[in-house]
């Protein structure tokens, strides 16, 4: 609230920004701000399949935009929240395909929130808004794939109680 920016369309990327979505929306209607707000994918493959997809001449689909088309103005301001901003292949391929398909009612005030940026972008590049700041690959606490039975048990003990050791399936 201190830029004085106040969205009128909230768009959470799933899968980590959802649930960040529904917070910032929830705090900004507490300051009386109101936003319509919904979820929207990217093809985003997971840890596995995050260099290569980052660094893919393979464009990033973006699905669930019709809300959004139908919705959308040129006076709307825009906020797109996500748990990470690694290199904005995500945010971005959001706002290309926004542009793409709303043409002239594309908003003009379209800004970037997350909780985490990469610390190794050049400067004024990212989200508008970010909490921290790493290098490192940052794990979240509702991510599992990618991990194997012995980093579960070590690090989310509250899911490895869930998991039966022979029906685990290794990403390997």
């Amino acid at each position: 609230m201190e830029s004085g920016f106040k969205p009128t369309f909230i768009v959470g990327l799933w899968r980590g920004g959802s649930s960040v979505g529904i917070y910032v929306q929830e705090c900004l209607q507490t300051l009386g701000v109101q936003t319509d707000h919904i979820s929207i994918r990217t093809s985003y493959a997971g840890f596995e399949r995050y260099q290569e997809q980052a660094h893919s001449q393979q464009p990033i689909r973006v699905h669930g935009l019709t809300y959004l088309v139908n919705k959308l103005n040129i006076d709307d301001k825009l906020l797109i929240v996500d748990d990470m901003y690694r290199s904005g292949s995500n945010v971005n391929a959001t706002i290309n395909e926004l542009k793409k398909r709303l043409r002239k009612n594309m908003p003009t005030d379209v800004r970037v929130a997350t909780v985490w940026k990469n610390a190794s972008l050049p400067e004024n590049t990212g989200p508008d808004y970010f909490i921290h700041q790493t290098d490192d690959w940052v794990v979240f606490p509702y991510e599992l794939q990618g991990l194997s039975l012995a980093e579960i048990k070590q690090h989310k003990s509250f899911a490895y109680q869930s998991i039966d050791p022979a029906l685990f399936i290794t990403s390997e």
